[in-house]
């Protein structure tokens, strides 16, 4: 069934996300996404929204997931504490 993981963070420095995630796309798009979205507001908070076919396709790109998150961190571009993640399997749809 498909999956959803929705993560919620505060952007410090959006231009290093963009880079770090441009430096990371051939790693994120390997780890069997649907697809994998980010949006931010006007006041830094962003959200990144990946659809999976299956959980254990999600589960297997946890670590992918969160070395790129830690990246964000380490580099300044995140800040740590806002980070807030969701998972969750879609029951219906229009």
């Amino acid at each position: 069934m498909t999956c959803y993981r929705i993560t919620r963070l505060k952007a410090l420095d959006s231009d290093k996300i963009k880079e770090i995630g441009e430096r990371m796309r051939e790693t994120i798009e390997a780890m069997g996404a649907d697809f994998i979205d980010v949006a931010e507001d006007n006041d830094g908070n962003m959200v990144v929204v990946a659809r999976y076919p299956d959980e254990s396709t999600m589960e297997a790109a946890t670590a992918t997931a969160q070395g790129a998150f830690g990246q964000m961190i380490t580099q300044g571009a995140a800040d740590g504490s806002s980070i807030d993640q969701w998972n969750g399997e879609v029951i219906m749809s229009f």
